[in-house]
């Protein structure tokens, strides 16, 4: 009995070691193991180290010598002899300061969360796997592979990668790793490609092809009006009559326009959120005050921490290039160097069409196309399962591209989708950004940006010499009229894309008369571009004022440019409220109705933080547009339909004041577009009894925040305090805003350039330089970007030596 007792204490001993090791099951969520997790040795404890205590420190892993020297911002200023150098110390410092990161947001587009949270992802990455991302990835690399020298680069910041991954301890692994319990993988090109094809996603997966396919069902002859494709009064992104050196017409009159009646297709609403804009602005010589061309770009975002950008230099004998880079890959995205600057913003064009599929039965095994039947290929995907055994998941593949959806319920199930990510591209886009990085002149970035396939973007440019340009590049398919826009006939072969236009033709301008160029993802050109193409439900306010200003201002300064990046005045309101008010009866008016009024007829249209009018404006706006298009009523959201914008609403106000929808269907009498403004400001006042809302302002309206990427609440921003919405030019609203902040003067001393964003350097929480930069950020405040020459430009906080 004795020896029992003794036993007791070694086995409970054991048993809590054991306990203490392994993760704790709490329904499907998981708490890592609490001896690892807990320890002062190799726990969380030691991601609380400060930076600073970092030494100086040298590494034996180069061809050549260079070094990393980091400033008190913490932004890496590289200087080595080669680029193949200079991509192996990214590597290494995107590592060291966004592993997790890096590694979290490419397992995501694998479609491979579900390894590390469990079956709760699995849905997640079912959509990422049957979209086929990995895939896409996998057929770039052998397409960079016949371009040995710039895949040598990728694979030199891979190596870079590795090097920080293979000599880190457990104890320094990022906390995210710890709480999640599990660990990084070695970085690979196919990794790097992932990251892009995850932005693709980003800014290029969307579509709206029901919604406007049962929009036309429901608006029959009035489609055309409520949902218009080029408004009169917007500027385009190339300026309105530019000539067109190519046409197409030959191909498209002889392609029928087999677009078909569908009829409604069920879908329960889903709203998407159209803030994925940007802003992006150029004046050449003419209209600067010092004679210098002035370069501005301004990506929105969705804002969360760690930053989806890394501020850097990168010194070599080819290139000093300055700017933000995307930790994944190598180069530099949106920057600057001695010679030429250059910003990006979102193309936005349509490039993700669906085709509703003729099967022979429910088994989907074939399917009719071109008047025969064919065999339905399918690709198997396993998917692993924290805790659990693989999941295998079947994919039905067309010729259209894949079956995304198996789920009888969901609207587009059985649908196939034709992506512009199936398309492998001829050229390796890493390619593209070393060459903008080492460019000198126009010609320079006219042939590096023609490789750049997908997403489209909007590439502004200056040069030291005094050019400016924008191009809207991206592979644009060409498509008959109106192809794209709805759902199409999967049976007809007719309906496929008809190739795409030269990358040297798409839109683009070189040096306008009028001595800018801007872009704000509005329409790409006017109605005289050869190829029709759809682009989204991006409204074109930003576009219109940023023009107006650059417009009528004859000369502008570095100062001028970060006020108008900051700039929170809405053509919305400028357009809409006069309209609004002057069917209001002001007298007799009670203590609310005074202020409510007061503040809307005294507004000056700006969406500032400090403000109560854009709250009642907004507030209005949602009830007047709601009421004017209540003819989509509960039973129509069940098969939901587009709504016809704000923007095209104010319109018809303005322009059809007895457009028979401003009569409000739910109710039994026939109501004017007066009777409408005044019922929906009644409605107004009657929310604003709330004593809260009628006091509360802007800022603490919009509630602005930065998640952190795995939405970890402590380590996040629940609040942030900022002007701007989503349709002016400080595009900011709840998650989504200028993602960077920056602005390049080309002077003949060398660039003069000021930058921002919402984060800080490091990724990791317990640093000073996590979240360093959003306070300044909120205010509009800028960083002047220390554009270094040579090594003694620089007073380093820390210094990384690179040996042979």
């Amino acid at each position: 009995m004795k020896i029992i007792k003794c036993f007791i204490p070694i086995l409970l001993s054991i048993l809590w070691i054991y306990f203490l090791q392994k993760p704790i099951i709490v329904g499907d969520n998981a708490i890592p193991p609490l001896g690892k997790f807990m320890s002062p040795f190799t726990g969380f404890w030691q991601n609380v180290r400060a930076t600073k205590s970092i030494q100086n420190t040298v590494l034996n892993q180069m061809h050549k010598e260079g070094s990393i020297l980091f400033d008190d911002r913490m932004v890496p200023h590289i200087f080595a002899q080669s680029t193949g150098d200079a991509y192996f110390m990214q590597g290494y410092v995107h590592a060291m300061h966004r592993l997790w990161q890096m590694d979290f947001s490419t397992r995501a587009a694998e479609g491979r969360i579900s390894e590390i949270i469990g079956s709760k992802a699995l849905n997640f990455d079912r959509n990422k796997r049957r979209k086929g991302l990995a895939e896409s990835a996998k057929q770039s690399i052998e397409v960079w592979k016949k371009f040995p020298e710039a895949y040598k680069l990728v694979e030199a910041y891979c190596d870079g990668v590795n090097y920080y991954i293979q000599h880190l301890d457990y104890k320094d692994l990022p906390i995210e790793y710890k709480l999640m319990n599990f660990e990084p993988e070695l970085w690979t090109p196919y990794r790097s490609s992932l990251f892009h094809k995850n932005m693709a996603e980003v800014l290029c997966g969307r579509d709206q092809d029901i919604e406007m396919t049962n929009a036309k069902t429901f608006f029959g002859a009035d489609f055309d009006l409520l949902f218009p494709e080029y408004d009169p009064f917007s500027d385009p992104v190339i300026p309105k009559g530019t000539k067109w050196d190519f046409n197409v017409d030959s191909l498209i009159n002889q392609v029928e326009n087999s677009n078909q009646d569908l009829g409604f297709i069920p879908i329960q609403r889903t709203i998407q959120d159209p803030g994925l804009g940007s802003n992006n602005w150029a004046v050449g010589p003419s209209k600067s005050v010092s004679g210098n061309p002035i370069l501005c770009n301004d990506p929105h975002l969705n804002l969360s921490l760690p930053s989806i950008w890394y501020e850097q230099q990168i010194v070599t004998p080819d290139r000093n290039v300055y700017g933000v880079t995307f930790p994944g890959i190598p180069g530099v995205i949106i920057g600057f160097n001695k010679d030429i600057a250059w910003g990006i913003t979102n193309g936005g064009w349509d490039v993700m069409d669906w085709y509703q599929i003729k099967w022979k039965d429910e088994s989907m095994t074939s399917y009719f196309y071109n008047n025969e039947w064919k065999n339905t290929e399918y690709r198997i995907e396993r998917i692993k399962v924290k805790g659990q055994q693989d999941v295998l998941d079947t994919v039905p593949l067309t010729v259209w591209g894949p079956v995304v959806y198996n789920q009888i319920s969901h609207a587009k199930y059985g649908l196939a989708m034709h992506w512009i990510i199936q398309d492998p591209s001829a050229y390796c886009e890493m390619d593209v950004f070393d060459l903008l990085n080492q460019g000198k002149n126009v010609g320079d970035y006219r042939n590096a940006i023609q490789k750049f396939p997908y997403p489209a973007q909007n590439f502004a440019f200056i040069s030291k010499t005094g050019d400016i340009a924008l191009t809207v590049q991206g592979k644009m398919p060409i498509k008959v009229n109106q192809q794209g826009r709805f759902v199409m006939d999967g049976t007809k072969k007719e309906n496929a894309w008809h190739g795409f236009v030269p990358l040297s033709s798409t839109p683009h301008t070189i040096n306008p008369i009028r001595g800018f160029v801007s872009s704000a993802n509005q329409k790409s050109t006017d109605r005289g571009f050869p190829v029709y193409y759809n682009d989204g439900d991006f409204r074109d306010y930003r576009g219109t004022m940023i023009n107006r200003y650059l417009s009528e201002k004859k000369l502008w300064n570095v100062d001028d440019m970060k006020a108008l990046q900051y700039n929170a005045y809405s053509l919305r309101a400028e357009t809409a409220l006069p309209s609004l008010l002057k069917y209001l009866d002001t007298t007799p008016m009670n203590i609310v109705n005074q202020q409510v009024y007061h503040e809307l007829k005294s507004w000056n249209y700006m969406y500032d933080s400090n403000a109560v009018a854009p709250v009642y404006f907004d507030l209005w706006m949602d009830i007047f547009h709601r009421l004017v298009w209540d003819e989509i009523s509960q039973d129509t959201l069940k098969k939901y339909t587009a709504m016809p914008s704000d923007q095209t609403t104010i319109r018809l106000m303005k322009e059809q004041v007895n457009l028979k929808y401003f009569d409000i269907l739910s109710s039994p009498g026939k109501e004017s577009l007066s009777d409408v403004v005044r019922i929906s400001y009644d409605s107004l006042l009657n929310q604003l009894q709330d004593k809260l809302l009628l006091t509360k302002k802007w800022a603490d309206y919009k509630h602005a925040s930065i998640d952190h990427m795995a939405r970890i609440p402590a380590f996040g921003i629940p609040f942030v305090s900022t002007s701007g919405s989503k349709d002016i030019i400080n595009a900011h609203a709840r998650t989504f805003g200028p993602s960077w902040r920056m602005i390049v003067e080309l002077t003949k001393d060398g660039p003069h350039a000021y930058g921002i964003y919402p984060g800080g350097q490091d990724g990791r929480p317990g640093s000073p330089y996590y979240r360093s930069m959003v306070s300044d950020w909120s205010q509009g405040k800028y960083n002047s970007l220390n554009y270094a020459n040579t090594i003694h430009d620089l007073t380093p906080l820390i210094t990384y030596e690179f040996k042979k």
